[in-house]
């Protein structure tokens, strides 16, 4: 994602149809026929034996040929050159690449689609990130530090199923949320550092529907995201549910992709040093929201959006990102030295950010967690 001072232009971006509701998976082939009569399903491994036949029939009931792959599990340079491989083995290349399954799913899909300049749709199967939307895909090689592959598209169509999604686990969810939220809060803070927005070339500022679309996520998550938690803890799909998994994948999306990160993603970014099972992005980041905004000295927000994460199940406390009492002063600080310095977003904020800032944010939140019991 760009770091750089805002010229006067404006740029946003964003997929070219969205389609959210309960079996709209059916409705594949009438989207894909805008763009010919051959796809790819490039499916999740975990729903690859559920969904192989079944788009492969629905397709041959178009009139049209479905072809499917499994994902090799890992959005990386190696999946990538296997996938495009494939696909020149194949009679033709297809004229539309739908990926079906979670975020890295959906980049892949997006990566081989644009290795092809064909129309690419993406079908989430959880609502934990807001990748789906976006014109990037994050490429995670082996014994490197991720990258951002930009595309020279968003994708044509999102087809989010609430059937399929409310069936996922509610950590899923709740990560999604915790993605979404903090949209807001660092497009507001990227805005005011004048920083460029993310979509464009890296030298166009936020337009104003950017703006909006970001406040929006967060209006709509702080009004709705607790009843919402609740219906997905229990798989129901009610009105709050379909409201809030609209604005963790379409409206965070947007917002996030033409407006700016900053210590929320920045921090987040160095969470792989720390011990114990990987956290969940969308939740990392939602942890790390309160830190930026301990930093920002945005106490009526942070006291806000604190009691608003503990409720729904967000990380709020050095403990619930996997410390103990015995190793939380060193893994702290290598946290922090992972990513100050040499992460961007960490300092993308209108004014100047230490390394101790960010130490002593991160000390007062686990204290204001304690006093909260």
């Amino acid at each position: 994602m760009p770091d750089a001072k805002a010229m006067e232009s404006r740029a946003f971006g964003s997929p070219s149809r969205y389609i959210q509701g309960p079996d709209e998976i059916n409705n594949l082939p009438v989207f894909s026929a805008n763009f010919g009569k051959t796809a790819l399903a490039i499916i999740d491994p975990f729903f690859y034996d559920e969904y192989q036949s079944k788009i492969q029939k629905m397709f041959r009931d178009a009139g049209m040929q479905a072809y499917t792959v499994c994902f090799p599990g890992v959005c990386s340079d190696d999946s990538l050159k296997l996938l495009v491989d494939y696909c020149k083995e194949l009679p033709e290349i297809p004229d539309v690449f739908i990926g079906i399954g979670g975020g890295q799913t959906c980049d892949m899909n997006k990566a081989v689609g644009a290795t092809f300049r064909k129309a690419f749709i993406n079908v989430p199967t959880s609502l934990a990130t807001d990748a789906p939307t976006s014109t990037h895909s994050i490429m995670n090689n082996q014994d490197q530090l991720p990258y951002l592959m930009v595309h020279y598209k968003n994708p044509d169509y999102v087809v989010v199923d609430t059937k399929i999604t409310v069936q996922s686990p509610v950590e899923m969810f709740i990560s999604g949320i915790g993605d979404a939220l903090a949209t807001y809060i660092e497009a507001e803070a990227s805005y005011a550092n004048n920083n460029v927005c993310n979509a464009g070339d890296g030298k166009y500022r936020p337009t104003q529907l950017g703006m909006e679309t970001a406040k929006l996520s967060y209006q709509v998550l702080l009004e709705k995201g607790e009843a919402a938690v609740m219906a997905a803890r229990y798989h129901l799909r009610t009105p709050a549910y379909e409201d809030v998994a609209e604005a963790t994948v379409l409206l965070s999306g947007i917002g996030f992709e033409c407006t700016g990160v900053a210590i929320a993603h920045g921090l987040q970014a160095g969470f792989h040093v720390l011990p114990g099972k990987a956290l969940m992005h969308g939740a990392g980041v939602g942890y790390c929201m309160l830190v930026q905004l301990i930093v920002a000295n945005d106490i009526k927000r942070f006291e806000q959006l604190f009691r608003f994460c503990k409720n729904i199940g967000l990380p709020v406390c050095t403990a619930d990102i996997g410390l103990t009492e015995e190793n939380r002063d060193m893994y702290v600080e290598k946290l922090v030295d992972e990513v100050y310095g040499k992460r961007w977003n960490v300092s993308n904020m209108p004014f100047y950010v230490s390394r101790e800032m960010l130490i002593n944010a991160i000390f007062y939140l686990d204290r204001y967690a304690a006093e909260q019991l």
